[in-house]
């Protein structure tokens, strides 16, 4: 099986209107960090949704998934819908995540999720993994490093090509 990786190229998959600068704006003031421009300039095609390179390996843990990239939801409009950013936040809470995240998706609700890391900065964050830490030994979740920024994740991203069956 082949692994086609991001290049820049086709990142989307299925798509919603792009976000404004004046929405990146508020959302940064909202949030108190700023955010990539890789990821600003994502939202500027398509304020969130599924992707065609949805495959990342981390390790120690091998091939996960991103099926999906949030948007901007300022208003928390699509609370309901869990479209976007600030969907999420009485989640951060209610799994005792880390409140300096920004989180990106879900692998699996509510076991597993990519975010940015703000933990120690306000702009260029890491994108780590959070992962369900079964044992609870330090919380119920664990983090892992993905890529040290977000241009970086994008270029880790790959989708994997499928064999035709033969006849």
């Amino acid at each position: 099986m082949n692994k086609n990786y991001y290049d820049g190229d086709d990142f989307w998959n299925e798509k919603a209107p792009p976000v404004s600068d004046e929405i990146v704006k508020k959302a940064e003031l909202k949030l108190g960090v700023k955010l990539p421009k890789e990821y600003i300039k994502l939202l500027k095609e398509s304020n969130g949704g599924t992707l065609h390179f949805t495959k990342v390996c981390i390790n120690p843990y091998g091939k996960c998934e991103i099926p999906y990239l949030l948007g901007i939801d300022l208003e928390n409009i699509n609370e309901d819908d869990n479209e976007g950013i600030f969907s999420f936040v009485e989640d951060i809470k209610e799994y005792s995540l880390p409140e300096n995240i920004v989180l990106l998706a879900w692998e699996t609700y509510p076991h597993f999720c990519f975010a940015l890391d703000y933990t120690n900065c306000k702009e260029n964050p890491a994108v780590v993994y959070f992962y369900e830490n079964y044992l609870g030994d330090n919380g119920p979740y664990s983090k892992t490093l993905v890529a040290l920024t977000f241009k970086e994740f994008l270029s880790l991203l790959y989708q994997q090509s499928t064999l035709k069956p033969s006849r």
